[in-house]
């Protein structure tokens, strides 16, 4: 109603979010609209493609949906607007890549392949040195952390200048020498000599950039309480787990020699703007610290009980050697007493988190188990309401405590 009052009043807040939710909606319809365009071109070719090729349209559609929600939802944040540009950019680049493989299936097929080389060498450049480090900056609310952070905001727009004008740079074009830069600008001299200028001080200038936003990140979380603090939380935790996967994955490769984590490892790109939307958006914020408790759970867990399996097997291949069928029965029993250990494990694993990381919680839960066992050999009414009042007090920590307890008359 508040909306619609201001529209009609002629104000022009109401005409504002409309324009940006369109103007949302229409980026993701085309950033949607690049996926099965460049899946169909990719078909075409026959050129075998890898697992990475395969999820970029899923990082491409989450970061794009996800932006698009924000931005409808807050149209004056930036964040929203920097999710939205990363998912456009991708969507982009799938296209591009699918019609470099077309040229290189079926060369001279097509005009314009040198357009399309060099779009496809500059893409991917852009979120990593611009989109990517002005959502850390600006996240969550799509202001600086201080007028003190405006020197790395600086950086930032000047990083993006030098990619673009590394745009018009003549020559052949980076990754794909067979092209010639067709907007090259080769009538100024002094463009031969700009990348041996231009790439050191561009270079210099990403990581300021990058690293004073990481540590933007880093500050706005230490300063951070209340509902800022489960914002930063939650983007937190995408972050540990996206690094966790990354870090599991070479290890499990090298030591059993399967890839069994690699999408796991990918996908786990698209937990960022997911923790993203959820952060600005507000939806279901308080969840975090739940979810956190059991990703580390669940995490150490899995770390503890395959680290057990592996020196079981190891060890009962050694043991049973002399058996028929030695290795099968290492492997059965591992399996079996790491069945047998999971739950009981699981239980002192969760106890040692929540005393750790939870520690009021933790107490709280002691508390009301405590009290459950008295509860059960208390006969007194006046001792059981003082201890009713005093868990109530300590687990719940509420200002005022009352007790009212019908008498037989009101019976």
């Amino acid at each position: 109603m508040v909306e619609i009052g201001e529209a009609s009043s002629g104000g022009g807040q109401g005409v504002t979010s409309r324009s940006a939710r369109a103007i949302a909606w229409a980026l993701l319809a085309i950033s949607l609209a690049c996926i099965p365009v460049g899946i169909a071109i990719v078909a075409l070719t026959g050129i075998p493609v890898g697992q990475a090729v395969l999820l970029a349209p899923v990082a491409c559609a989450t970061f794009a949906t996800v932006g698009a929600l924000v931005s409808a939802g807050a149209p004056r944040s930036a964040v929203g607007w920097l999710l939205l540009g990363i998912g456009l950019v991708m969507g982009a680049s799938i296209l591009t890549s699918a019609l470099n493989r077309w040229d290189v299936a079926r060369p001279g097929t097509f005009t314009g392949a040198s357009f399309v080389a060099l779009a496809d060498g500059q893409l991917w450049l852009l979120p990593l040195g611009f989109l990517i480090p002005r959502l850390l900056l600006l996240f969550p609310d799509g202001r600086l952390p201080s007028q003190r952070w405006r020197l790395v905001s600086w950086s930032q727009f000047a990083v993006l200048g030098g990619l673009l004008v590394s745009a018009f740079m003549p020559g052949p074009i980076r990754d794909y020498e067979q092209y010639v830069n067709p907007i090259g600008i080769g009538a100024f001299d002094f463009l031969h000599r700009l990348p041996a200028v231009l790439t050191p001080v561009v270079g210099a200038l990403f990581v300021f950039a990058t690293l004073g936003a990481v540590l933007a990140v880093i500050v706005r979380f230490r300063r951070s309480r209340g509902i800022e603090r489960l914002q930063m939380k939650w983007v937190a935790w995408a972050v540990g787990v996206t690094a966790m996967l990354w870090v599991a994955n070479p290890l499990v490769q090298r030591l059993f020699h399967t890839s069994v984590l690699e999408p796991l490892s990918l996908i786990g790109l698209v937990l960022s703007p997911v923790a993203v939307g959820v952060a600005v958006l507000r939806y279901r914020l308080y969840e975090i610290d739940r979810i956190i408790s059991r990703t580390l759970v669940y995490g150490a867990l899995t770390v503890v009980l395959g680290a057990a399996y592996a020196g079981l097997v190891l060890g009962g291949q050694a043991v049973f050697s002399s058996f028929a069928g030695g290795s099968n029965l290492a492997i059965a029993v591992s399996t079996l007493v790491v069945a047998a250990l999971f739950l009981p494990l699981r239980s002192r694993v969760q106890r040692f988190v929540d005393r750790r990381f939870y520690r009021r919680r933790y107490d709280a839960q002691r508390t009301l188990e405590r009290f459950g066992a008295r509860l059960r050999e208390q006969v007194e009414l006046e001792a059981l309401r003082g201890d009713l009042v005093g868990v109530v007090g300590e687990t719940m920590q509420p200002a005022h405590v009352g007790l009212w307890l019908r008498t037989e008359a009101a019976r």
